[in-house]
């Protein structure tokens, strides 16, 4: 058998490409009115067909978004919280101008409170006039000096008025009544004392002897104030025990 060359072209629908013509990309031929195809085959839109065909397509009349997002993009937590924030509650108020509103009267309160108790104020009973004091009223009684040793001369009777008046003065229910005290030696003895105690009262003083300026009151304040002293401080120390008050005349 021999092998004999064969003349074969490069390709093989060269015969049948020249009877045959290239059908455009569209899919009409050649010897088709192209024209009349396309203008009366409507299936794709415009926008759909020039995208296939590769040509650009202008949008044209597109509503703008006065929000500036678009209408088919979701809100986040913090463009929801604003457009609730911005919703009207009553009249022209917003949410946000409620809130506003509420938190400045908060603040303003609790500034005007601590104004307030911090401005001292005046008590009515402080308020008094001391010339309008002129009704007495006496309380006398006797107490024992702890040191027994102490001779009670004018000194000592002294320093005794004086304690016996600081205690009163610096008494707040009884201080602005209290007028004088007075001290004497008991006879026959260098260790008890006597003592006068005189209250000033207004006019109008029946309320204030039955509870202020009563006996039971005066003699509870001075008990009081002698049981607070350290009698190893206090030379001339009055033993609690000893002191005895009644009303004078």
């Amino acid at each position: 058998m021999e092998l004999s060359v064969l003349n074969q072209s490069d390709n093989n629908n060269d015969k049948d490409e020249s009877r045959i013509e290239v059908c455009p990309g569209n899919g009409s031929c050649s010897d088709h009115n192209m024209q009349n195809a396309t203008e009366d085959i409507g299936l794709l839109s415009d926008a759909q067909g020039a995208e296939r065909n590769g040509a650009h397509y202008i949008v044209r009349n597109l509503p703008d978004d006065s929000s500036g997002q678009s209408s088919d993009k979701p809100l986040g937590n913090l463009g929801r919280l604003k457009n609730e924030l911005r919703e009207p509650v009553c009249w022209k108020l917003k949410v946000w101008m409620l809130i506003l509103i509420i938190f400045t009267v908060i603040i303003l309160a609790i500034f005007l409170s601590i104004y307030f108790c911090s401005v001292p104020q005046k008590d009515v009973d402080d308020e008094y006039n001391i010339k309008e004091f002129i009704i007495p009223r006496f309380f006398r009684g006797n107490f024992t000096l702890l040191n027994k040793h102490l001779t009670l001369d004018a000194e000592a009777q002294s320093e005794l008025e004086q304690k016996l008046t600081h205690i009163y003065t610096s008494s707040y229910a009884l201080g602005r009544y209290f007028s004088i005290a007075q001290v004497n030696p008991l006879r026959n003895s260098n260790f008890s004392v006597e003592y006068n105690l005189t209250f000033m009262m207004p006019t109008e003083h029946q309320q204030i002897i039955e509870y202020t300026l009563s006996k039971e009151m005066v003699y509870s304040v001075l008990l009081q104030q002698l049981s607070d002293v350290d009698p190893g401080l206090d030379p001339l120390y009055i033993d609690p025990t000893s002191l005895m008050m009644e009303v004078g005349s």
